[in-house]
């Protein structure tokens, strides 16, 4: 009991002393914010609801059909690539994989450069940046929408020709620092013609209890972005690139994934005038949409199986009223694996 009276004692001397050099100090002030995160996400690992609920308790989308005067829009969902939690944690299958040498190495290795980038204001742990796999991994999306010959699928090439800028669509992200890298590199050739942005979102924060999920940026902002400024050079400004005032910043500690999903359905037919909506986001959060607007009967592998890394799939999205009631509804017979597809 005194060793712990002790270490909370220790943690909140140099908490304050931290608090005030931040009153001087622009270091300082970046490693308050990160302890502010850290304690922020330990709260949320702790007590947090947000997966407490049940896709298939939620209104069977099948009642869709008794709706008239039904909306329609195509949604593209880009997963991000691997992150560098991925590369620490995910290595492996089982319980095995933390018992082994490569994940010693491989942690350490992240601790010690949490350390390093504790003024900077970056992070290996929270709000996990791409790992060199995933910004491969982005670029591969990026040479497949580039690509100068079509696509024998027909299909594929009308979605490949939409992420690559052709008719009307709009594109928005995850405020997660691994999923606006992805769909930034990954849409590159689309942005660097300039005159479009990218709306980001923190209804798309990706629903988890991990310390990754939580996000380095502050409201209407963006968070650290030295990944996506070295992969794509000076032509890469992040003042031209964002719209950032959807970003309300971190999610709260105790508020249900589904609360975001419903306000990103809301955002998807209420906030634009685009009939084409391509997000960036994370394999759980799109999983859950898949579980909560395919038919409770449809038995489609985008309700068990994730999207894989830097991949993209399209399908159309529906909204209709019913009574005073609004429902949405995956139409399962559209969903088209674009690039990659699920990992099943």
């Amino acid at each position: 009991m005194r060793v712990m009276w002790l270490a909370g004692g220790v943690l909140s001397a140099l908490y304050g002393t931290v608090f005030a050099l931040s009153k001087s100090s622009d270091s300082a002030k970046l490693v308050l914010h990160k302890l502010n995160i850290w304690i922020h996400g330990i709260v949320h690992l702790v007590f947090t609801n947000e997966t407490m609920w049940k896709p298939n308790k939620l209104d069977d989308p099948a009642s869709l059909s008794e709706c008239q005067n039904v909306v329609k829009k195509t949604v593209i969902f880009i997963r991000h690539g691997e992150s560098k939690w991925n590369e620490v944690f995910n290595k492996g299958k089982g319980v095995k994989r933390f018992f082994t040498a490569g994940f010693f190495i491989r942690l350490f290795s992240a601790m010690f450069w949490e350390t390093i980038d504790a003024v900077s204001g970056d992070s290996v742990f929270l709000d996990s940046p791409l790992s060199q796999e995933g910004i491969d991994q982005a670029q591969s999306l990026a040479d497949f929408i580039e690509k100068k010959e079509q696509d024998p699928d027909e299909k594929v090439e009308k979605y490949r020709q939409i992420l690559m800028g052709e008719g009307e669509s709009i594109v928005c992200t995850s405020n997660l620092r691994r999923a606006i890298a992805t769909t930034t590199i990954g849409l590159w050739p689309r942005f660097r013609k300039g005159g479009e942005q990218i709306h980001v979102l923190s209804t798309l924060q990706e629903s988890s209890r991990n310390v990754d999920t939580m996000a380095l940026s502050r409201p209407d902002s963006v968070p650290p972005l030295s990944v996506t400024q070295t992969t794509l050079g000076n032509e890469f400004d992040t003042s031209k690139v964002y719209i950032t005032s959807e970003n309300k910043g971190n999610k709260p500690i105790c508020q249900k994934g589904k609360t975001r999903m419903f306000e990103f359905c809301d955002w998807v037919f209420n906030s634009n005038g685009s009939s084409v909506v391509i997000a960036g986001g994370h394999s759980l959060w799109f999983r859950n949409f898949f579980k909560s607007f395919l038919p409770h009967a449809s038995s489609h592998p985008a309700k068990k199986a994730k999207i894989k890394n830097g991949g993209a799939v399209a399908f159309t999205f529906c909204m209709g009223k019913l009574g005073d009631q609004i429902l949405y509804k995956v139409e399962e017979e559209t969903i088209v694996p674009v690039f990659l597809g699920f990992d099943v």
